[in-house]
């Protein structure tokens, strides 16, 4: 068999962060669902599947100074811009590894018990026989009490798409030139059948989602989804029985808002589910309930349900530091599960909080409009927002932290950021997370980073400008693509003035210069 095992290659998957990794998520995830977390306040191992590029592993290394970092991929050009990223930064803490499932699943790599193993769009995009490996290599590698997060496409909800996925495999299969260019034909076959008004997508409103990802996505990120042979949506309880193989107990979603049913549920919704006793079928009907697509499962190796008072001891670790910029914020939280109404009378006090600088779960409880609330609900307000994207839970300990490395690899970030715009990220050692950083943020950053008493920005314009002309990137106002030199210049103007007196006060805040 050939050395993808059916997984497609000749097209790298598209370079990309994403939070929802970070031990620091994982652990408050654990918290807001009742179970004991993994404490990071002291050395901890972990492992990411199916690295990529390695972005997302070097992120989460340079801001968790305390972990040791293992990513692993079988692509052999993922595996050597993960190296060259992580060199760029010094970043000691993470080993990169060019490796099969297989070949994990064997013990044949000589790794450290894990607290962590995750991995990001490969479950389902995999065959059975490597979703195998993955379920014994985690029986094989992780700790007792250690977080598994693996996120799949998830039936009910690709049931419509299924037709789709298949002929684009299918039109893929019997094309032998390029990946890309195979993409490219399928592309073309798709919106034919469109035109010329093929009954299955007359008759399928539930497709146009994936018929606008289709035609608006990366092609690396669509090969990946569309074109392995083993790619296939899965069901919660075949996953949670799989996962039962390796001792592993499912203890919530990755996505914040699912912990609390009651704000995408009717009334009448969770009555029923309260009937159904057993965890795997209770999961299956609430996904068919809300026509899932996507799930984001964790699972914990023998996991703990905490009591009220060990449950009030991890909320007191427990920070929240604002993300979005002051004038941004919004009640309305925009969520996976829709928008939800926060309630003003506690949550407003919270922003203008945080508008001042990050606080403990503990200082919040003490304002005097939230007198009325627990730290549990003070809890249940950070994971909401977090989930939003406002704001980001964070461990107290992490103040505590060296933030060299982190800011060793916003440098390679912001210089990489000359000649591609791809790391589209920046590391916070103070959250121990990423947070998204555009095109001419990341310029300007590294422009701050230089040693100077005072920054030139008529200098940073122009180089910004320069770098734009380039990448061949345009520059937009008001969703209209700016086309003379004097509209981009003063774009340009704008835009750093903006981000020097409104976004760097939070990157310093979050440690990040």
């Amino acid at each position: 068999m050939d050395w993808n095992e059916g997984y497609v290659a000749g097209i790298d998957y598209p370079t990309g962060f994403f939070r929802e990794q970070s031990p620091v998520h994982l652990s408050f995830a654990c918290l807001t669902h009742g179970v004991e977390p993994v404490a990071l306040d002291r050395p901890f191992n972990y492992l990411e599947l199916g690295a990529g590029q390695g972005l997302t592993a070097s992120v989460l290394a340079a801001a968790n100074p305390q972990g040791r970092f293992h990513a692993i991929d079988f692509s052999p050009s993922h595996v050597q811009s993960a190296r060259e990223l992580a060199q760029a930064a010094e970043l000691d803490n993470l080993c990169i590894l060019e490796h099969s499932f297989a070949e994990l699943a064997a013990g044949l790599v000589d790794l450290p018990p894990m607290d962590f193993i995750t991995m990001y769009g490969v479950y389902s995009w995999v065959d059975a026989g490597n979703r195998k490996h993955i379920v014994d290599l985690i029986a094989r590698y992780l700790k007792p009490g250690g977080i598994v997060y693996l996120n799949y496409n998830a039936m009910p909800g690709w049931s419509p798409s299924l037709p789709l996925q298949r002929l684009i495999l299918e039109r893929t299969q019997t094309d032998r030139h390029a990946t890309h260019e195979q993409l490219v034909q399928a592309r073309e076959m798709v919106q034919r059948l469109q035109a010329l008004g093929a009954t299955f997508f007359d008759g399928n409103p539930n497709l146009q989602y994936r018929l606008d990802s289709l035609r608006e996505d990366k092609g690396g990120y669509l090969a990946h989804e569309y074109m392995s042979d083993g790619w296939m949506p899965l069901y919660h309880a075949d996953v949670a029985r799989a996962m039962a193989g390796a001792k592993m107990d499912y203890i919530g979603s990755g996505e914040l808002a699912q912990a609390f049913p009651r704000l995408y549920l009717t009334p009448q919704q969770q009555e029923l589910l309260d009937t159904v006793d057993d965890p795997m079928l209770r999961e299956t009907v609430k996904d068919y309930m809300t026509n899932t697509s996507f799930r984001e499962d964790i699972y914990v190796r023998g996991a703990r349900r905490m009591s009220a008072t060990r449950r009030e001891h991890w909320l007191r670790q427990i920070g929240l530091a604002l993300t979005s910029l002051p004038d941004m914020l919004t009640l309305e939280l925009d969520l996976s599960i829709g928008k939800v109404k926060a309630d003003p009378r506690y949550y407003q006090p919270v922003l203008d909080a945080l508008v001042r600088r990050p606080h403990s779960l503990v200082e919040l409880a003490e304002i005097p409009a939230l007198f009325p609330l627990s730290l549990e609900d003070i809890g249940q307000m950070a994971a909401l927002l977090t989930a939003s994207g406002q704001a980001c839970a964070y461990f107290l300990s992490a103040a505590e932290l060296p933030v060299a490395p982190a800011q060793r690899l916003n440098a390679a970030l912001a210089e990489a950021s000359r000649f591609k715009d791809h790391y589209q990220v920046l590391a916070s050692p103070l959250l121990g997370n990423g947070l998204a950083a555009g095109l001419i943020q990341r310029l300007l950053f590294r422009q701050l980073r230089r040693p100077s008493d005072r920054l030139d920005l008529q200098q940073c314009v122009q180089q910004m400008h320069d770098v734009l002309q380039a990448q061949q990137q345009p520059l937009f106002r008001e969703g209209r693509v700016l086309q003379t030199q004097e509209e981009v210049l003063g774009e340009l103007q704008h835009l750093t003035e903006a981000i020097v007196t409104r976004r760097v006060p939070i990157w310093r805040t979050l440690n990040m210069l």
